[in-house]
């Protein structure tokens, strides 16, 4: 295996990149960043890219992995330019890259499946979520009828929050464990089916899970000057179709984290990358 302390590659997606890299930087490491924020210059960007991972120690890919312009020529590059010995992080990869890294034998760590990343971000993630909700909904946050769909580390932590503010929550979730979990942290918690009956008079909806829970059946039932925050991850779990049909604002937000606490969600990752490079050190004897 390379030298841990070889060259890690950034792939810069937002702002948690940049100060990822000066963090790295700060520690010793070689760093070469690839800006592709301009999708424009994405594609220089990844022929430089083919180029450069023969002596990278990792390659650092953002969050979510999607956020690279060119899909299409990421995988080919992942697949025909990609060392074997070099570690490949990132944030949700699509199924097509897992299986082609896992063919490959390359080391993966997707940041979104390390629970400590999670844990950590939902912090940062709620936090968002609310200056979202404040920026787009009429109504103020504190008094209001909110309905949080899921009740993982994201949906927790939101529901919290809000109701900190003063917010009338409601959690949907589909487990039952889930919803009772909800109710011992003292919220109202229904399961789906009573959703269209929940949506009556609420004024904001944040969604948290990625499969389509946020259906025709609720979005009807909505006041027309509801606000819809979809967080999950691409394509969401929300019929914007319908939304747009009946005329509600439906917004599909991804990487909060990384567009308001960019510096935090940096350390994180790096947190989640020394851990990784550890056990692959034990790994490898």
């Amino acid at each position: 295996m390379k030298d841990m302390n070889g060259q890690t590659i950034l792939l810069i997606s937002d702002m948690r990149q940049v100060y990822l890299a000066e963090i790295l930087t700060k520690k010793g490491i070689s760093v070469r960043c690839l800006d592709i924020r301009n999708s424009q210059t994405a594609e220089e960007q990844l022929l430089k890219l083919k180029k450069f991972l023969t002596e990278a120690a990792m390659l650092v890919l953002p969050i979510p992995v999607a956020k690279v312009p060119k899909q299409e020529q990421l995988n080919e590059i992942l697949n025909k330019n990609l060392t074997n010995d070099t570690l490949v992080l990132g944030g949700c990869f699509t199924e097509e890259q897992r299986e082609l890294l896992d063919r490959r034998g390359i080391r993966c760590l997707d940041f979104m499946e390390d629970e400590v990343v999670t844990q950590e971000n939902a912090v940062a993630t709620a936090e968002g979520a609310i200056a979202e909700l404040v920026n787009h909904s009429p109504y103020n946050i504190e008094g209001a009828k909110i309905l949080v769909t899921g009740y993982g580390n994201c949906g927790k932590a939101i529901a919290m929050k809000l109701r900190g503010l003063g917010a009338r929550v409601t959690v949907l979730a589909r487990r039952r464990e889930v919803r009772k979990q909800a109710k011992e942290d003292g919220f109202y918690a229904v399961d789906f089916a009573f959703g269209p009956e929940e949506a009556m008079g609420a004024a904001m909806l944040v969604n948290t899970v990625p499969a389509p829970v946020v259906t025709r059946v609720i979005i009807k039932e909505l006041p027309r000057d509801a606000y819809i925050l979809d967080i999950a991850s691409k394509p969401g779990g929300t019929d914007f179709a319908c939304a747009k049909e009946f005329g509600i604002r439906a917004d599909l937000v991804l990487g909060i984290p990384g567009k308001y606490a960019p510096k935090e969600s940096a350390y994180i990752l790096e947190r989640s990358m020394e851990r990784f490079a550890a056990k692959q050190k034990i790994i490898d004897g």
